[in-house]
C-alpha cells in the first residue's frame, strides 16, 4: 500500500470516525429533551421529598383531617431554605434500601434555577448521556479498536429503554454508568497494572456501592472474570501468582472501607429496610416472570407502547438476539467474553432466580435488572461490530441491521416524547386520565386513606389538578369522613373498608380509568 493510499484511508476513517460523533451527540441529546412531559411517578414524588427532607411534614400535612389545595401538597416537591443538609440525609436514612449518592447530587442540582422535576432529571440525563460513552469504552478495553465499541454506544445511545431511565429522577443512569465504567477501569487495570489504574477502579468501584446496593454484585462479579480471565495458567498455583489479586484486593477493601458509613445505616435501620422491600414478594407466577423479561429485552431496541407489556408482535425480535447471543459465546475471544457474560447471569439470577424459586414480582420491573439487558445489548453489538469489519455480504447485512435498530429507537424515542404517559411510570401512568376526570367534575373532593402508596399517588395527581379541586386526607387513628354534601364530585384514593362505609349504601365505586387505587362515588344504579 502506498503512503498516498494510506493517507486516504486515514482520512476516510477519520470522516467516517467524526460523522459517527456528530450522529451519536445528536441521538445521545434526545434524553435532554421534553424532561418534564412525563407523569412524575409514585417514586419520583419521593425522591423530591427526601431530597428536600420533607417525609414527616408531608405525612402530617395530607393525613391531618383539614381541606388541602394541590399547591398545598405540591410544596414538599420544592426546597424549603429551613431544611438543611441534615433533613435529607436523615430522610434518606429512613429508607437505606437506597444508596444516597444519587439522591446527594439531586440536592446540588436542585439549587440550579430550575424547577426540581426538571433540575433531578436533568442530574440523570446527565448520566444518561454519559451512558454510550461508558458502553464505548468497556467494548474498547475488552475488544480492542474497530466498529464494536461504536455499535455498543449506538445501541446505547438509540436505546428506548435507557432513554426512559434517563429521563427519570432515579438512581439508575447513575447505577448503569457505573457498572459500565467499573467493569471498563477493571480491564485497563488488569492490562496496564499500574497503581493509578488500580485507583482508579477504586474510585469506580466505591461510587458504585454508593449508587445503588445491587451494585454490590459486581464484586463477586469482577472476582470471577478475574480469575477466568486475568491468568490463562492451568497450573493452580501459577495462576495464583500471575493473578493481581492483592491490587484487587486493595482496591475492593478501600471502596468496602469507605462504604462502611451506609452499611451501618443499612445494619441500623433493616427493618425498615425489610419492610420497605417485601412488596417483592408478592407472587405473580413463573409465566408472567418469565413473559417480563422477554418484553425487557425488546424493549431495550423497539418500545411502541405506553401498555405494561409489549406487542406481542414485538417478542419476534428475540429470534435474532438469541441467534446473536449464541454466536457470541460461540465465536467472541476468550477469556474477554466471560465479563459482559457474567454480568447478565448475575444481575438475571438475583432477579429472576428467587421469582422461580421463591415467588416474587421483582422480574416485572425491568429497573433492578438493567445492568443484565444492557450486557445482553453489548454482546449484540460486538456480534454486528464484528460483521461490520469484515467484507463482503455480512457488512452489508450487518449495515442494513444497524440501520434498523437506530430506526427502531428513533421511532421509539419519537412515540415517547410525544406521549402523555409510559408504561415506566407503573402504577401513576394512567394519573393524567384520572386528574382530566376529577378536574372535570363540579366541586370535586379527593378523599385519601392514609399509606404510603396513597401519598405518593396523591402528590403524583397533584402535578395535575385544578385550583378548584380539593383533598381530604384523615390519620390512621381517625375516623373516615362522612359525606360532604358540599362537594359535588368524591373521589376516593385507595379507600378503607371503613371509608369504604362511610360513604354510603346508597352509592358504588367506579374505578377511574381501569386503575385498582382510584375510584368515583356514584350514585347505585346510575354510571
Amino acid at each position: 500500500m502506498t503512503s498516498s493510499t494510506a493517507a486516504a484511508n486515514d482520512g476516510q476513517a477519520r470522516s467516517w470516525a467524526i460523522a459517527a460523533i456528530v450522529l451519536l451527540v445528536l441521538v445521545t441529546g434526545f434524553r435532554l429533551i421534553g424532561l418534564d412531559h412525563l407523569p412524575v411517578w409514585h417514586d419520583e414524588v419521593f425522591t423530591l421529598v427526601r431530597v428536600f427532607g420533607h417525609p414527616a411534614e408531608l405525612w402530617e400535612t395530607l393525613f391531618s383531617g383539614r381541606l388541602l389545595t394541590p399547591d398545598e401538597i405540591l410544596v414538599f416537591q420544592w426546597p424549603n431554605p429551613a431544611k438543611s443538609w441534615g433533613d435529607t440525609l436523615q430522610a434518606l436514612a429512613e429508607h437505606p434500601e437506597h444508596a444516597p449518592l444519587y439522591y446527594l447530587l439531586g440536592r446540588v442540582t436542585a439549587m440550579l434555577p430550575l424547577d426540581p422535576v426538571t433540575a433531578l432529571r436533568g442530574t440523570s440525563a446527565v448520566f444518561g448521556c454519559l451512558l454510550p460513552i461508558g458502553a464505548f469504552w468497556l467494548m474498547r478495553e475488552l475488544f480492542g479498536r474497530g466498529p464494536v465499541p461504536w455499535v455498543a454506544a449506538a445501541f446505547v445511545a438509540i436505546s428506548p429503554l435507557h432513554f426512559l431511565y434517563a429521563q427519570e429522577a432515579r438512581q439508575y443512569a447513575l447505577w448503569t454508568l457505573l457498572v459500565l465504567t467499573s467493569s471498563a477501569a477493571l480491564q485497563h487495570a488488569l492490562d496496564r497494572n499500574r497503581p493509578r489504574d488500580w485507583w482508579l477502579y477504586g474510585l469506580m468501584t466505591t461510587l458504585g456501592l454508593y449508587s445503588h446496593l445491587l451494585f454490590a454484585l459486581m464484586l463477586p462479579v469482577h472476582a470471577a472474570y478475574l480469575w477466568l480471565g486475568a491468568a490463562p495458567s492451568s497450573d493452580l498455583r501459577r495462576r495464583v501468582q500471575e493473578l493481581p489479586i492483592r491490587s484487587w484486593l486493595l482496591a475492593v477493601g478501600v471502596a468496602s472501607v469507605l462504604f462502611l458509613p451506609w452499611i451501618l445505616v443499612l445494619f441500623a435501620g433493616f427493618g425498615a429496610t425489610v419492610g420497605h422491600t417485601e412488596w417483592m414478594d408478592r407472587a405473580v407466577g413463573a409465566q408472567r416472570n418469565l413473559l417480563a423479561w422477554a418484553g425487557h429485552i425488546v424493549r431495550a431496541f423497539l418500545d411502541v407502547s405506553p401498555n405494561p407489556q409489549p406487542p406481542p408482535v414485538s417478542l419476534w425480535l428475540l429470534v435474532p438476539a438469541a441467534a446473536g447471543l449464541f454466536f457470541y459465546l460461540v465465536r467472541a475471544p476468550r477469556p474477554r467474553l466471560w465479563l459482559l457474560v457474567l454480568i447478565a447471569l448475575a444481575y438475571l439470577g438475583v432477579v429472576l432466580g428467587p421469582d422461580l424459586l421463591f415467588g416474587g414480582s421483582r422480574s416485572l420491573h425491568v429497573r433492578y435488572g438493567l445492568p443484565a439487558v444492557l450486557a445482553v445489548q453489548l454482546m449484540l453489538a460486538w456480534v454486528l461490530g464484528t460483521a461490520l469489519a469484515r467484507r463482503g455480504t455480512s457488512r452489508i447485512v450487518a449495515a442494513v441491521v444497524l440501520a434498523v435498530v437506530m430506526v427502531l429507537g428513533g421511532y421509539s424515542q419519537w412515540r415517547i416524547l410525544s406521549a402523555e404517559t409510559w408504561w415506566n411510570k407503573h402504577f401513576s401512568a394512567w394519573n393524567p386520565e384520572v386528574a382530566r376526570t376529577v378536574n372535570a367534575l363540579e366541586r370535586p373532593l379527593v378523599v385519601v386513606s392514609p399509606s404510603g402508596v396513597a401519598a405518593g399517588e396523591l402528590v403524583s395527581l397533584a402535578y395535575r389538578l385544578g385550583d378548584h379541586v380539593r383533598i381530604l386526607g384523615y390519620g390512621s387513628h381517625d375516623e373516615p369522613p362522612t359525606r360532604r354534601d358540599d362537594f359535588g364530585g368524591l373521589v376516593l384514593l385507595l379507600p378503607s373498608e371503613e371509608l369504604r362505609a362511610s360513604v354510603g349504601p346508597d352509592t358504588m365505586l367506579e374505578p377511574i380509568a381501569g386503575t385498582w387505587q382510584w375510584f368515583l362515588v356514584r350514585p347505585s344504579g346510575k354510571r
